[in-house]
């Protein structure tokens, strides 16, 4: 995945989106249990909505979707999430890219009154 086409994806996602994939890319390159994701969104648990948008992430390559042997009790597994070092190396260009444009838009101070 390169600069282009991880703009075309991020420019698409909604502000919620956003939120779920700053989760996993403040995970430091760990796997994230659904429930590591869930408080790093401020939740308890994650909505069926949550699940579906990691899954999106997840089919565009932005983040990898896992399971994991559990011992909870109810399952064997665990679904698990990781964003590899490459896309978040081009979320890092990005992010930065984007804080400059909004830089340069910025008017600079001038001084029209002298005294």
């Amino acid at each position: 995945m390169d600069l282009h086409e991880i703009d075309g994806h991020i420019q698409g996602l909604t502000p919620h989106q956003l939120k779920i994939v700053q989760a996993v890319y403040d995970g430091g390159g760990d796997w994230l249990t659904r429930a590591k994701v869930a408080k790093a969104l401020g939740k308890r648990r994650l909505t069926p909505y949550d699940i579906n948008c990691l899954k999106m992430l997840a089919e565009k390559d932005i983040v990898i979707e896992s399971t994991q042997p559990t011992a909870a009790p109810g399952s064997d597994f665990a679904y698990v999430y990781h964003m590899p070092d490459d896309i978040a190396q081009i979320l890092q260009e990005w992010s930065e890219i984007r804080e400059q444009e909004a830089r340069e838009r910025q008017r600079k101070p001038i001084n029209l009154v002298t005294e």
